[in-house]
């Protein structure tokens, strides 16, 4: 097996053109008028934000969202440079310069930020060639997310008076968040859908681009064609908003036999009707094979205890990876056989059963395919107790992205 690195096997195969074809697919359920920003936040949810940033932009994406300054930064300094980016999370104001600089759009929810800029750049050398340069910003509207943003149309107002003082401040668009989009219809929904049109109510004509669409609200067949951006994360890289995992799936990987019949009857056919195919697979190799015996015990705490004579594999792969000891459960793939994890898992190895001897070098699957077998990764992530968005997100800068 090719790896990236010359000292071990562990890495992420990431399929460039399950993204390709993930946004392809998305893109096919849009409005023609609508925007579509691509979110690689994170990087790019554990996929790499370049190689992910620079794959849409060749698919003809109108932006990018990320979630802090050194993100953006990231992406223009990989040359990426003829794309709007769009911080997410709020920002330091005392970073200004650099956000002008790198062209970065920015998310404020006070007026306090453009104070404290301005007074950044009157003592900036080159101050006055960025305030003539500009900042872009969007403004945050919390319809009932409660995390970041103004929450009524008198402080919407006040804003909207206030920001007049800082003619070098472009108001370009205000967004908001839906909490329980993933989750199809449901009053809270609804409530944040009557709160956000209040709000925008108090808006000026001239903040153009109003939005409010991720993943799941850009299907809503109602509200979705509404947000004049959608921003697309988790749908990117394969997964469903709310972990759905396709009949086709359970159909043809054969999930009995990896042990995910507890999470069976969550397999229904996703409500979005989009096809999508996970981009990520995690992969290494046997490291280290033995047989022990009965009563011998396996990691810390000996916490496994043999009842018989089994071969036992290593693994070079642990929580300091991003396999968290809360995935003890998930099962692995081997030579098409499915492999129990036995004892905790450490930080940087783990040991598991093999049903018959295999030797050092022979490939094990934590997430992906593995002759008809399939872990995909929100089946990890409802094993584990919690969402597909942590399995890809928690790997480590040590696993290299191998692309594809």
């Amino acid at each position: 097996m090719k790896t990236a690195s010359e000292h071990r096997p562990t890495q992420a195969i990431v399929n460039l053109k399950a993204i390709r074809s993930n946004l392809k697919h998305y893109k096919a359920k849009m409005a023609p008028n609508q925007g579509l920003y691509a979110v690689v936040k994170a990087d790019a949810y554990g996929h790499g934000a370049v190689a992910v940033a620079q794959t849409v932009r060749q698919e003809g994406v109108d932006g990018l969202c990320v979630a802090t300054v050194d993100e953006a930064i990231q992406l223009r300094k990989a040359g990426i440079d003829d794309l709007p980016i769009l911080v997410l999370g709020l920002t330091s104001p005392y970073g200004i310069a650099e956000i002008i600089l790198y062209d970065i759009t920015v998310t404020v929810s006070n007026i306090a930020f453009f104070e404290i800029a301005q007074d950044q750049l009157k003592e900036t050398p080159n101050g006055a060639e960025l305030m003539a340069k500009g900042l872009t910003f969007h403004l945050a509207l919390d319809t009932g997310m409660s995390r970041i943003g103004l929450k009524t149309g008198q402080e919407i107002a006040d804003f909207n008076q206030a920001i007049k003082a800082y003619s070098w401040a472009h108001w370009q668009g205000a967004f908001t968040h839906f909490s329980t989009a993933a989750e199809g219809d449901n009053p809270y929904l609804e409530k944040q859908w009557a709160k956000w049109q209040s709000l925008t109510d108090y808006l000026p004509e001239s903040v153009t681009q109003r939005h409010f669409a991720n993943s799941a609200m850009g299907l809503h067949p109602k509200y979705g064609p509404l947000s004049d951006i959608v921003r697309l994360g988790i749908c990117l890289y394969g997964l469903y908003p709310d972990d759905f995992v396709p009949l086709n799936w359970q159909n043809s990987h054969q999930l009995k036999q990896i042990g995910m019949d507890s999470v069976l009857n969550q397999m229904v056919k996703s409500p979005l009707e989009l096809e999508l195919m996970p981009a990520l697979s995690l992969v290494t190799e046997i490291v280290y094979t033995k047989q022990i015996e009965a009563g011998e015990c396996i990691s810390y705490g000996a916490t496994y205890k043999a009842e018989g004579a089994e071969w036992i594999a290593t693994l070079p792969i642990g929580y300091a990876d991003g396999w968290l000891r809360a995935y003890h459960d998930v099962q692995v793939l081997c030579q098409g056989h499915i492999c129990q994890v036995l004892g905790v898992i450490n930080m940087d190895q783990m040991m598991v059963r093999l049903p018959e001897y295999f030797p050092i070098g022979t490939q094990v699957t934590l997430i992906g395919q593995d002759q008809g077998l399939f872990n995909h990764p929100s089946l990890v992530a409802q094993e584990s107790g919690t969402i597909g968005y942590e399995i890809t997100c928690n790997l480590s800068q040590r696993v290299p992205r191998v692309y594809l």
